[in-house]
């Protein structure tokens, strides 16, 4: 089934904005360009407004709705389970399905009114075959399904979506197992709900027909948009360096935040880092967190199946490949995934 056609029809939409004069929209009333507030928290941990324009927030929708249009069809019903609370991505994420032509259940992240028990309830009532969220609730929701006998790898649920923060291929592999299905993500940062698109191969490609991007320090650091700083720790191809669908857009790999990042022997270590280093043991189930305290990481994740582990010998084999792979200090606490929500973070 194709969705071309309704796709045409709101891009010329959208075209019809994005070319109105704004002199005469502001002598129609409507002369404010701005679209949507929001906040995002800069490094100190402090509040900061932010503002997209009515043209920016187009444009970051065009560029989601393409990539999801090569997932999802009109057949699809799709869980969206994204922040909205002063953040623009949950609002563009529905908007986007619709325009796409899927049917969506908005559910947040707040879990007041949908707690996640009821949630796994509504994927089976409705024969959900999509899911949009954070790595962490997709894993979370693998998790709770087990423990309380229902098997996610039997589930109508066949595409993952991750939005909202950084992850690695290698756990990517390990929440699609989980749920048998097929798992992409999309990246992008408070200040611009869309940077960098999944291509066919899974690799992230900015959207540099409108971004201007840089990296403080060379090709990994910290992530610059159109000159401003955005706490994000990324690593960005070089132009030269082609992925191998061909796209001319560079590869763009999140690393997580400045905050959760440290110096190492040879350079900057990230979570991201991390991640893969622990998701080299197969025995984990795909929930991780990860947290700097004075220059350490601190690292927590769940065993699939508790009851067959060393414990003490596992922590010791992934503090030990940590400082070997990255040269860098991590303390280790492995939980039961039936333990995950009173873990440590």
């Amino acid at each position: 089934m194709t969705t071309t056609t309704s796709l045409a029809t709101h891009y010329e939409q959208f075209l019809e904005l994005l070319t109105r004069d704004h002199r005469t929209a502001a002598d129609d009333g409507d002369a404010s360009l701005r679209a949507r507030y929001g906040e995002r928290v800069d490094p100190t941990g402090a509040a900061q407004p932010i503002v997209l324009t009515r043209d920016e927030w187009i444009r970051n929708q065009i560029d989601l709705t393409l990539a999801l249009g090569r997932l999802l069809t009109e057949d699809d019903v799709v869980v969206s389970a994204v922040p909205y609370e002063l953040s623009f991505i949950g609002a563009e994420v529905d908007r986007v399905i619709e325009m796409v032509g899927a049917s969506v259940i908005s559910v947040g992240t707040s879990r007041t009114i949908c707690p996640m028990p009821r949630l796994l309830g509504l994927i089976e009532q409705y024969e959900v075959t999509a899911l949009v969220c954070s790595p962490s609730f997709a894993a979370e929701l693998a998790g709770l399904a087990a423990s309380l006998g229902k098997q996610p790898a039997h589930s109508t649920i066949r595409t993952i979506v991750c939005v909202g923060e950084a992850c690695s291929t290698e756990r990517l592999d390990r929440i699609g197992a989980a749920w048998a299905a097929k798992t992409s993500a999309l990246y992008g940062t408070p200040s611009t709900p869309t940077v960098a698109v999944a291509c066919d191969h899974g690799a992230l490609h900015l959207c540099d027909h409108r971004l201007r991007a840089e990296v403080r320090g060379g090709s990994r650091g910290e992530l610059i948009l159109d000159g401003s700083p955005t706490g994000e720790v990324v690593e960005l191809w070089s132009a030269e360096r082609r992925c191998a669908c061909g796209s001319p857009s560079r590869v763009l790999v999140p690393l997580g935040s400045v905050a959760s990042a440290v110096r190492g022997p040879d350079g900057l270590v990230s979570a991201l880092d991390v991640e893969r280093i622990v998701f080299g043991h197969r025995r984990l189930a795909p929930h991780f967190a990860c947290a700097v305290r004075d220059g350490t990481f601190h690292v927590t994740c769940a065993v699939a199946d508790s009851g067959a582990v060393d414990a003490g010998a596992m922590r010791r084999a992934i503090r030990g490949a940590i400082d070997e792979a990255l040269g860098v200090e991590a303390e280790v606490t492995l939980v039961g995934v039936q333990d995950w929500s009173t873990a440590p973070s």
